[in-house]
């Protein structure tokens, strides 16, 4: 019988190389991405900067069963200070890629990493894929018009599609957000961070999330929104402290008490319906967030 192929957009981004990474060994994977060359051993790799009309044309030629479209920007502050770019590489990219797969006469489930952005500043923890979703940024409102074009498509073409609401995904090579940050500023003598600390977020490390997406698409789970995420509220002020300690940095750490635009206050996930497919995490916080330090200190031992 042959593999499944998996057809991957975006996959040098740190979520699409990640995904592609986990799939390799199980699927055909083929990917695009903007870079000449790619970071993995795929079936096959296109160069490719979406949108473009020939991209209708590579979905004739491989033929995937899976469409997962990781393509697009993946930061609150970037949607804040740039809502039109955002949007472009959010909702219209969506209807480009999902118009594309209709177009061309093919039979691809359509996978979207969407955000728990989506939630906002949720009136109950922890968040269900039931909860009201009352984005409070560009960022979640472009997601959740993303959900709904979806959810067009498949109502009105039978497009079948499995939305992923992925919590705070950290990891190996991730240069932006939270533990990117504190790293960044690790060389200082005190490191400022916004809010008060006592934040809370579900922090869920890129392996999981990429073995959560194998697991899905192996038990063919489709046209549901399922939450991903490691099921725990942590407190940025813990996740700073033990970045700084896995660093082996002794250095202060302060909040301005400044709440930045576009971000939660709490944030826990329930992730009940994603462990009924079999997932469970196998990193801990501080495995993971060691394993993302070892990597920081190769990297600035290489500049």
């Amino acid at each position: 019988m042959m593999k499944k192929s998996i057809l991957i957009t975006g996959v040098n981004g740190f979520i699409g190389s990640n995904i592609a990474k986990m799939l390799i060994s199980s699927f055909r994977v083929f990917g695009i991405g903007r870079s000449s060359k790619t970071k993995n051993t795929l079936e096959d790799y296109k160069k490719l900067e979406l949108p473009d009309i020939n991209f209708n044309k590579i979905l004739k030629k491989w033929k995937p069963n899976v469409v997962v479209h990781c393509a697009g920007y993946g930061s609150v502050p970037f949607s804040t200070e740039n809502p039109t770019a955002d949007f472009d590489a959010g909702p219209r990219l969506v209807a480009h890629v999902l118009d594309a797969i209709r177009t061309s006469g093919i039979k691809a489930d359509f996978i979207f990493p969407s955000s728990a952005a989506v939630y906002g500043n949720a009136q109950c923890l922890p968040i269900t894929e039931a909860t009201p979703l009352r984005p409070i940024s560009p960022y979640g409102y472009h997601k959740m018009h993303s959900e709904n074009i979806i959810r067009q498509y498949h109502e009105l073409y039978s497009q079948n599609y499995l939305i992923l609401r992925i919590f705070s995904c950290y990891g190996e090579g991730i240069r932006k957000q939270l533990l990117w940050d504190i790293a960044q500023k690790s060389q200082s003598e005190t490191i400022e961070l916004f809010g008060t600390g006592d934040e809370t977020r579900d922090f869920i490390h890129i392996y999981d999330l990429a073995q959560a997406v194998k697991i899905l698409i192996t038990n063919e789970v489709k046209n549901i929104a399922i939450n991903v995420a490691s099921g725990k509220q942590i407190s940025v002020r813990y996740l700073a402290q033990l970045l700084i300690k896995q660093l082996g940095k002794n250095i202060s750490l302060r909040f301005n008490g400044k709440i930045r635009e576009g971000d939660p206050q709490y944030m826990e996930a329930d992730i009940s319906l994603l462990r009924t497919q079999g997932f469970f995490p196998k990193l801990s916080l501080e495995q993971g967030v060691g394993r993302f330090a070892q990597w920081y200190l190769m990297e600035c031992a290489q500049r």
